[in-house]
C-alpha cells in the first residue's frame, strides 16, 4: 500500500482500519505507523492535556513552521492572484454527521471542476496511523484523542504537526477553513498563522448550545461559549449558512458584522428525487407484509432521518409521538440513522408498533425512504443548516421543523411544510393537520410535495461552489494585498 508519508512502507493487509466502510469512499493511502496515546474516555486529568499538547506541539515546530512560511511565500508568488487553493480542515470526519457528509460531496464536486480544494482532519481512534481516503481526504495521524464529555462515539483529537508540515509543502495552499472548533483545529490555526496562511471558519455547529444540552455542568457552557469567542475571533471571517447564526455571531460570540459572510450551502441533489417514491422501500422496514401499500390503504408516515442524538431535540419527538400515536392508528414513524441515544429510543417505543427503526442507510436506499415518508419531521434548536431538511424535501416530502435554527430558512413558508415553536400542543396541532391533509386532501398535499422540491433547487452543488470560490478569490486577494 502507497504511504501518504513516504518515509515508511506498509503492506496492504496491515490492520490499519477497523471502522465499517463508509458509502463510496475507499483508503489509497496511509501514514506510517507513529507513537500516539492511548484514546480514553472522557475525565477532567486528560482534558487538562489538551492545552499543553497543543502549544507544546506548536513552540517545538516554530522554526520549521518560520521555514514553511518562506517557502509558501515564494510559491505563491509564481501563481496566479486567481489561482486559489483551500484546504477545509474538520474532525470526525469519519463519522456519519451532517458536516462530514457535505464535505464528502462538496470537494469531490470542486476538483471535478477545476476548483483546487483538499480535505484534512484527525484520523478517529481506530485509525492512529491516519490514512488518504479516495485521493483527497486525508485523515492526520494522530497525537492525543479522547471521547467527547456527553457526546458518545465522537472524540476531541489532536494531529500529529510533522505529517501537517510535509503536507503543506507537498500541497501549497492559500486558505484553510475551518469546519469544527476543536483542539486539533486550534493547533492547525496556530500553525497556519506562523506559517503565514490566511485562516478563516465555517460556522457549522452551534457549539454552546450543543454544551447546554448534552452537559448538566452550567458552568460548561459560559466555558465553552468564551473559548468560542477567542477562536472564532482569530478565524475571521466567519461563514454562515443562514441569517439567524449570522445573527449570533454578531451578538453571542461578538463578531463583527462585516466579518460574517452568509455563503449558501451545496448538496446533491441528483441523488434525491421524487420519481423515487413508492418503490417499495418503506415496505422493507415497516414490517409490512405487502410488498408495496397503494395510497389508500396505508398508514400515514412520518419519518426521522439524521444522527440520532439527544442534541437533535428527539427527546421532545418522542413525547410528542407517544402522544400523536396513542389518538390514532393509521400513522407510523420511521427512524433512519444511527447514533448512542438509538438504543434509548428503541426502548422508550418497545412496546409501540407505530414506531420503525431502519438504521443506517445511504444511496438510493436513503433517497428513497425520504421519498416514501409523507412528512418529515425535524425538532432540532442545534442546526445550522440542516442537510437532511434539504434532502427530504428534494424528494417532494413537506418538512416540520422548529423555528429556531437553519431549517426553517430552507422550509420558510407552510406551503413547503410547517415551521413550529418547540410546544408540545403546536406539534400536535401541525401533525394532526398534516394528516388530515393526506387523508382527506390529496390535491392540497400534492401541491405541497411539489413546493417542497421546487424550494430545494436552489441548493445545488452548482450554485453553492460558485458563490463560494468567489469568495474564496476576493479572500486571498484581501489576504495576501494582492
Amino acid at each position: 500500500m502507497k504511504t501518504a508519508s513516504g518515509s515508511t512502507k506498509l503492506k496492504a493487509t496491515d490492520a490499519l482500519d477497523t471502522r465499517p466502510p463508509i458509502f463510496g469512499r475507499t483508503v489509497t493511502s496511509t501514514f506510517r505507523k507513529m507513537f500516539s496515546f492511548k484514546h480514553q474516555p472522557p475525565g477532567n486529568l486528560r482534558t487538562g492535556m489538551i492545552p499543553p499538547i497543543v502549544f507544546g506541539s506548536l513552540l517545538l515546530n516554530i522554526p520549521k513552521l518560520l521555514k514553511l512560511r518562506g517557502y509558501l511565500k515564494k510559491e505563491r508568488a509564481t501563481r496566479p492572484a486567481d489561482d486559489v487553493r483551500i484546504l477545509f480542515y474538520s474532525d470526525n470526519l469519519d463519522e456519519t454527521n451532517g458536516i462530514a457528509n457535505n464535505l464528502r460531496n462538496v470537494i469531490p464536486y470542486m476538483r471535478a471542476h477545476g476548483m483546487k480544494a483538499f480535505l484534512a482532519g484527525n484520523a478517529f481512534n481506530t485509525r492512529p496511523c491516519g490514512v488518504v481516503e479516495n485521493g483527497y481526504c486525508i485523515l492526520l495521524p494522530r497525537l492525543f484523542s479522547m471521547e467527547q464529555l456527553g457526546y458518545a462515539n465522537s472524540e476531541l483529537a489532536i494531529p500529529r504537526v510533522g505529517p501537517v508540515l510535509r503536507l503543506l509543502k507537498r500541497y501549497p495552499v492559500d486558505l484553510i477553513e475551518f469546519e469544527t472548533p476543536s483542539p486539533g483545529a486550534w493547533l492547525v490555526c496556530f500553525c497556519a498563522k506562523v506559517a503565514g496562511i490566511k485562516v478563516f471558519s465555517h460556522y457549522r455547529t452551534d457549539v454552546p448550545t450543543y454544551t447546554k444540552t448534552l452537559v448538566k455542568a452550567k458552568w460548561m457552557f459560559h466555558f465553552v461559549l468564551w473559548l468560542m469567542k477567542i477562536f472564532y475571533g482569530m478565524t475571521k471571517p466567519v461563514v454562515s449558512p443562514c441569517k439567524d447564526y449570522a445573527d449570533i455571531l454578531t451578538s453571542q460570540l461578538k463578531i463583527p458584522a462585516n466579518q460574517v459572510q452568509i455563503l449558501p450551502r451545496g448538496l446533491p441533489l441528483e441523488k434525491f428525487s421524487p420519481d423515487l417514491r413508492g418503490k417499495g422501500v418503506w415496505e422493507k422496514y415497516n414490517g409490512s407484509t405487502e410488498a408495496v401499500q397503494t395510497e389508500t390503504a396505508r398508514k400515514v408516515r412520518f419519518s426521522f432521518i439524521g444522527r440520532i442524538s439527544k442534541e437533535k431535540n428527539l427527546e421532545f419527538l418522542n413525547g410528542v409521538w407517544k402522544k400523536f400515536a396513542t389518538q390514532h392508528s393509521d400513522v407510523e414513524l420511521m427512524y433512519v440513522g444511527y447514533g448512542w441515544y438509538l438504543e434509548e429510543i428503541k426502548k422508550f417505543f418497545a412496546d409501540d408498533n407505530s414506531v420503525h427503526f431502519a438504521g443506517e442507510q445511504g444511496g438510493e436506499t436513503l433517497a428513497s425512504l425520504y421519498a416514501d415518508s409523507d412528512f418529515f419531521l425535524f425538532p432540532s434548536v442545534t442546526d445550522t443548516f440542516g442537510n437532511v431538511v434539504v434532502e427530504a424535501m428534494s424528494t417532494g416530502t413537506p418538512a416540520i421543523v422548529s423555528n429556531y435554527g437553519g431549517p426553517h430558512d430552507i422550509v420558510m413558508d407552510e406551503a413547503a411544510g410547517r415551521i413550529l415553536p418547540i410546544d408540545e400542543n403546536a406539534w400536535l396541532n401541525a401533525m394532526e393537520e398534516c394528516r388530515t391533509m393526506f387523508l382527506e386532501k390529496p390535491e392540497e398535499y400534492a401541491k405541497m410535495r411539489e413546493v417542497a422540491h421546487e424550494r430545494t433547487l436552489k441548493y445545488t452543488m452548482q450554485n453553492s461552489t460558485k458563490a463560494q470560490f468567489d469568495f474564496f478569490k476576493k479572500l486571498k486577494k484581501e489576504a495576501y494585498k494582492l
